[in-house]
């Protein structure tokens, strides 16, 4: 098998957070055998003049013969834009890349047309980058309908998983939309899209080296799909867009193995939930879940599982879910889901659920239940604390929650909590004092420069495994935890002791 990776940017100096520098980019593609990437100067994604931006993207990729231009088109600066185009296209670039997420403008105007007209006559593909900016959705259909009437092909990159609706209804009705998947990496996610009858539209795309290509392939790898949709995702499917044939590339294919990368021990997934998403996931709804199937196929021992039921809907109902999923399944482990608009219903549910050992902890949600810092948030964490149990937090809605869990933690020094969804260093920075407060990583977007610089400042010792399950898969969120710890005793700490230690599991 090979791979085509179709989305990638890079910058020639150094940004540590994210490190999407050149050198990051050629170093994670050439770890991981990429035979060709596409890819684009974040100086043509951001807020510079394009001119330079489509210069400094074709000195670079001249460079590097595994790497393909993809020039950049920029409705705001349209002064002498055709003179971009042509540029473009007489140095090389397979394909032009808009970014109307990113820079926050609109595809629904005029000089967006007249550009994909013109891209069109020079025989080009677009890509368009989604992410970004207000609601995106309705853009998914105008963006399609002016390619198709233009005879463009389109990828759309960076669309969220919350859109995946849209985006699949559009490319059944429109067959010259294809996809990137990164961003749309639900658990079973690639099946149903490939189930959808689109899989021989959707593109393995990075978004390196901001992304994680280890977790990204673990996603292709693992799917339940045949071996011959895995290859079309990994390249053929672009081979097929950019009219180029594997025999006759400018360089030598890197064979790679369709295997997934997991881990060699049992590990410890302590975010996962159960009762449903109001996502396209085919296998969990309030009295269903496929948890701990896919906990298995990750070689996990345990997952910690919160009821999304009672986080924002029912607390009561939902943790009789828990419960009761807790007594189908003995690889689970479970979360007591706790809301501060109700304390005395709250410590009724841990006194009741606590009693049951198979119950480790409870479960926060800030934009449901409040932020951090209001006083009915604080004195439902005294509550927890009286409990001797930890609690995972989310971020809270629209700001840190590091005020709130400062002032919870200086009250009660033996209160852990865990900040679901990590930071980045500055985060790390403004907790590093309190021992108490851990992190653990899972996203849509997770990256392995987050958690090697965090864990740099927190130490191992404050670092847990965390997925999201069954939002996200857990071999998924494992490849950019992989890509980040560096020693043995770092991966005992993070994937198993830490969290045994934390919860008493022993």
């Amino acid at each position: 098998m090979y791979a085509i990776d179709f989305i990638s940017e890079f910058s020639v100096n150094p940004i540590p957070e994210p490190d999407t520098t050149l050198e990051a980019l050629l170093r994670q593609t050439e770890a991981h055998d990429t035979t060709l990437t596409l890819t684009t100067s974040r100086r043509g994604l951001v807020n510079q003049i394009n001119p330079e931006a489509v210069a400094e993207t074709l000195a670079v990729t001249a460079e590097h013969p595994r790497l393909l231009a993809v020039g950049t088109l920029d409705p705001r600066y349209f002064l002498n834009w055709r003179d971009d185009l042509r540029t473009c296209v007489e140095g090389g670039c397979v394909a032009i890349r808009f970014s109307p997420g990113p820079q926050n403008w609109s595809p629904d105007t005029l000089v967006f047309e007249q550009m994909v007209e013109a891209v069109g006559e020079a025989g080009l593909p677009i890509i368009v980058d989604f992410k970004g900016g207000a609601d995106v959705s309705p853009w998914i259909r105008k963006v399609a309908d002016v390619c198709h009437r233009f005879d463009v092909k389109v990828v759309m990159s960076e669309v969220s998983y919350a859109f995946m609706g849209e985006l699949v209804t559009v490319m059944q009705v429109y067959p010259n939309v294809y996809a990137a998947i990164r961003w749309l990496c639900l658990a079973d996610g690639l099946e149903v899209m490939v189930e959808a009858g689109i899989g021989d539209r959707l593109l393995y795309g990075s978004n390196s080296p901001k992304y994680s290509i280890r977790g990204l392939r673990n996603q292709v790898f693992m799917a339940k799909i045949s071996e011959e949709q895995k290859q079309d995702i990994m390249g053929g499917n672009a081979l097929r867009l950019l009219d180029m044939d594997i025999e006759d590339l400018p360089v030598e294919p890197l064979m790679i193995k369709a295997e997934a990368d997991l881990p060699d021990e049992p590990i410890i997934d302590i975010h996962a939930h159960v009762s449903g998403f109001h996502c396209a996931e085919p296998f969990n709804t309030r009295t269903e879940t496929n948890v701990h199937e896919m906990t298995e196929r990750c070689n996990i021992q345990y997952t910690f599982v919160s009821s999304y039921n009672a986080i924002n809907y029912d607390m009561r109902e939902g943790n009789a879910d828990t419960q009761t999923f807790l007594d189908r399944y003995p690889n689970l482990r479970g979360y007591i889901a706790c809301d501060p608009r109700d304390l005395a219903g709250s410590i009724e549910q841990m006194e009741r659920y606590f009693q049951d050992p198979r119950f480790v902890g409870v479960k926060l949600y800030c934009p449901f239940g409040g932020n951090m810092e209001t006083k009915r948030m604080q004195d439902l964490l005294d509550a927890i604390a009286g409990f001797g149990r930890p609690t995972k937090i989310h971020m809270n809605e629209g700001g840190s929650p590091y005020p709130g869990v400062r002032m919870a933690c200086e009250r009660n020094p033996d209160l852990v909590i865990i900040k679901a969804h990590g930071d980045d260093a500055e985060g790390a920075r403004q907790v590093v004092d309190l021992p108490n407060v851990y992190f653990e990583f899972c996203s849509s977007g997770i990256n392995a420069g987050t958690i090697r610089r965090s864990m740099d400042i927190l130490g191992p010792e404050r670092i847990m495994f965390g997925t999201d399950q069954p939002l996200f898969a857990p071999w998924f969120e494992y490849g950019a935890y992989a890509d980040a710890i560096e020693t043995q005793r770092e991966a005992d700490l993070v994937y198993r002791e830490n969290a045994r230690r934390i919860f008493r599991l022993d």
